[in-house]
């Protein structure tokens, strides 16, 4: 190696060296730099989500606050041939599959898109309430640790596991039953009481399960109906960091910025249920909301219990005592019917459709519902109060006042006439003009609130009734709606022989010999003669059906659930209307529409139905509509006169 190479050599390395630190320096920088410019994107897409999500609701909101989102949904009920499709066929077959419902998606191609607003929020995917197709891209925003809506199926594992704690619920209860038919007292004083709080420690569906066998007094003692009563009102809540993880997950937004999207969102539920619980809150809008939040574990919880159940009703089906109830299809249909109240978008849709039948009436309603997912509702907020609690505070004043029992004739007349009127009217319409029934009418679902008020006085008030709720709905075929207008009549008629004859068209399975169904008219028929003699008489409905359903169990003969759920509704409304005003009687004020809508349905003898045609449907539900404005106008007239008594007992007072 010649001597100036070597000399070089050292100073090549230095200058390589210090070239390579500064290329590495450089890279560092780079990544460093490209680091940051990925954290900023990332930031400013969580802001954007954030502020995306925030404006879509509040502008969601005021699209249905001003009445275009319902008359867009017309438009769509309009290309469904008028018939909406509901998902909770509650107690009939069904034709849609229950793992579908996590996604619900509703066509809404024929939705006229030419005449699409440019302001309109739903725009691209109007009959869905979610945000899924908003954002077309495959990353979420929610970075939590808890993802609340992925509910994956049981193992088998679980499942065992789960029976084993439904043992040690319900095992010392089992272990005491050969008791409950030797002792009155046991019975009705301790097991059916236990056994109450054994179903609201087990879970949703078992829960459920006994609200419903509550309203089932053809298939079970009155006495075990009184004690399940309890579980409507008695239903557990869930954590309020639950609900802060299910709302920012549903919403698909950053964990902790459930307060930037919302001005205000109270961490204790106004209400809950068996399903979910219902939190009040406030948009950045100022606009009220009610969010509804699904129990943790919920559709979960439902799918292993009822697998559970169905292997016991398999079993119960062998028992030759039990064969008549159909244990097992009563359990797949109401399981059914519960995994799809599990999912809370069907009930944004059931809120809808009902919204959009009751659309021309102006004091009856439901709440509005303007985001749904699986595990979550946001919706109008609704004022007014449970009308029991309403018609409570009227008692109390009684008895404070020295005439318990006389609460009713403290309640001012129009709010009595707008309860009792509306109440019977909206029953009926849903029977005999819509042919979809809530299904879930218990007391605690019935809203009433006070709109207008003149010096605050309630007897120039007007009223609004809100119906809440929506996770059941029962879909009625018109030989079930003609068939229970038919046992109806046979009430005013003071006929028990015809009503058997309509009770046991109750179900196309029963299995009755002729000496049975003769036994039946007979003990009908001396029900009838005791206390059900017909239009005039004052017949009290409840009582008479009441009277039906103890026949219906003893005799073994099978209802199936969309008429249970009519006879339940019934019995609560007319309830409702006794309670308030107990001079009216329901059967009556209704003779005309039933009688001449039994005209419509059966031939002359009143038992073949007739031909139900496109153009037959058509004018049955005209005639519905036009005889319920006759039946208004007679409750108006009845009112009135008692008016006229009131004036006439103050003045004598005076005197």
């Amino acid at each position: 190696m010649r001597p100036n190479q070597s000399k070089a050599m050292p100073r090549v390395l230095i200058l390589l060296t210090l070239l390579s630190s500064a290329l590495a320096t450089a890279s560092g920088g780079l990544e460093s730099s490209s680091r940051e410019l990925v954290t900023a994107a990332s930031c400013d897409g969580r802001r954007a989500r954030i502020g995306y999500v925030q404006s879509s609701l509040c502008e969601r909101m005021d699209y249905v606050s001003r009445g275009r989102r319902a008359r867009d949904f017309g438009r769509w009920v309009r290309t469904q041939h008028g018939e909406p499709r509901i998902f909770s066929m509650h107690g009939g077959d069904v034709n849609f599959d229950v793992a579908d419902l996590e996604k619900l998606e509703l066509e809404d191609d024929l939705v006229f898109p030419a005449k699409r607003r440019k302001d309109d929020p739903f725009l691209s995917d109007r009959m869905n309430l979610n945000f899924h197709h908003d954002s077309g891209r495959s990353m979420s925003f929610y970075d939590g640790d808890i993802r609340p809506l992925i509910e994956k199926p049981a193992t088998a594992l679980e499942l065992y596991f789960r029976a084993v704690k439904l043992s040690l619920y319900f095992g010392p209860l089992m272990s005491t039953a050969f008791l409950v038919p030797l002792s009155k007292k046991f019975r009705c004083g301790i097991w059916y009481k236990w056994l109450a709080r054994c179903l609201a420690s087990s879970g949703a569906a078992f829960i459920k399960w006994g609200q419903w066998a509550a309203t089932r007094s053809d298939m079970f003692p009155q006495e075990l109906c009184d004690a399940l009563s309890s579980l409507h009102s008695d239903a557990p809540s869930h954590s309020w960091n639950f609900t802060q993880t299910q709302v920012e997950s549903s919403l698909d937004i950053p964990e902790g910025s459930l307060f930037e999207v919302f001005d205000t969102f109270d961490p204790e539920p106004i209400a809950s249920g068996s399903i979910a619980q219902v939190h009040k809150a406030r948009l950045q809008n100022g606009g009220l909301v009610a969010v509804k939040v699904r129990h943790p574990s919920v559709a979960r919880l439902i799918d292993m219990d009822f697998r559970l159940m169905e292997m016991l009703a398999s079993v119960a089906g062998y028992i030759p005592g039990l064969k008549w109830l159909h244990i097992k299809d009563s359990v797949s249909q109401f399981s059914h019917t519960m995994a799809a109240q599990a999912h809370l978008n069907v009930e944004a849709h059931h809120l809808e459709v009902l919204n959009h039948n009751f659309g021309s009436w102006k004091n009856v309603q439901f709440p509005r519902p303007f985001f749904a997912s699986s595990g979550m509702i946001i919706e109008t907020f609704e004022t007014g109060r449970v009308c029991t609690d309403v018609l409570d505070e009227f008692d109390e004043e009684a008895s404070s006042r020295g005439i318990p029992g006389q609460g009713h004739d403290l309640i001012p007349l129009n709010m009595a006439q707008f309860l009792v009127t509306n109440g019977v009217s909206m029953y009926l319409k849903m029977l005999l003009v819509d042919n979809i029934m809530h299904a879930d009418l218990h007391p605690g679902n019935i809203i009433i609130d006070v709109m207008q008020s003149k010096n605050q006085e309630l007897e120039s008030a007007e009223f609004q009734i809100t119906l809440v709720d929506a996770g059941m709905v029962a879909q009625l075929t018109e030989e079930e709606s003609s068939t229970f207008i038919g046992l109806l009549t046979t009430l005013g008629e003071g006929n028990g022989e015809a009503a058997a004859e309509f009770a046991m068209q109750f179900s196309i399975e029963n299995e009755l010999d002729e000496e049975e169904k003769k036994r039946f008219k007979e003990d009908m028929r001396a029900l009838f003669d005791q206390c059900c003699k017909g239009y005039g008489t004052n017949v009290d409905v409840g009582e008479v059906l009441r009277g039906v359903l103890g026949l219906i169990r003893d005799h073994h003969v099978r209802i199936d659930s969309n008429y249970a759920t009519l006879v339940i509704n019934v019995l609560c409304i007319e309830s409702l209307a006794r309670r308030v005003c107990p001079t009216y009687n329901a059967l009556d004020a209704s003779k005309p529409l039933l009688q001449q809508y039994r005209k419509l349905c059966y031939e002359k003898d009143g038992y073949t139905p007739r031909n139900n045609g496109s153009y037959h449907k058509k004018i049955k539900k005209i005639m519905a509509l036009v005889l319920n404005r006759d039946k208004k106008n007679q409750d108006a007239a009845f009112f009135r006169n008692i008016a006229k008594q009131r004036r006439r007992e103050q003045l004598q007072v005076a005197m």
